[in-house]
């Protein structure tokens, strides 16, 4: 039986509230705390805390950043995360959502770089998204009615090895 919970990766991705939101580039690692000169002797998790909340957090960083800090494996961007994600289904916003669980928009391309949120509550979510930085002031029915396409989440499901 997994020993993270799902209230654990929550109140890791806490940590960062308030950080600013920072793009991911083509040619940046995942997660892209790994591209910064952050010294190797203070790679603790409070380090990489900090870091990221003067540099700023990608969307797949934020829950990435949650599920290493409690000493999970980081599980990749937006394109890829789908692949770590277990018990999926199509992604309904009328349908609430379980603490911890994912709502995720892969990557489609440039113009179209997907989106991640994770659930604290039946609506509610927490991400980090342009303009904002790492919030849960947004439900899954507001992102996902945004023009935007990235926030049109199209799967749902819960992280591998997270007791749920």
């Amino acid at each position: 039986m997994a020993s993270v919970s799902a209230q654990d990766i929550v109140q890791a991705a806490y940590a960062l509230m308030g950080a600013p939101y920072r793009p991911w580039r083509s040619g940046n690692s995942i997660p892209m705390w790994q591209d910064d000169d952050i010294p190797a002797a203070h790679t603790g998790m409070g380090v990489v805390r900090d870091h990221l909340l003067r540099v700023g957090v990608m969307g797949a960083d934020l829950i990435n950043f949650a599920l290493a800090y409690n000493g999970l494996e980081p599980n990749g961007g937006t394109g890829t995360f789908r692949n770590y994600l277990v018990n999926t289904g199509s992604f309904d916003p009328d349908t609430p959502g379980e603490r911890g669980a994912i709502a995720l928009r892969p990557y489609q391309g440039p113009q179209d770089d997907g989106s991640i949120a994770l659930y604290v509550g039946p609506h509610q979510v927490i991400q980090s998204i342009p303009g904002e930085g790492v919030t849960d002031q947004f439900t899954d029915k507001q992102m996902y009615s945004r023009p935007e396409p990235r926030y049109h989440f199209t799967i749902y499901g819960f992280l591998g090895g997270v007791r749920y």
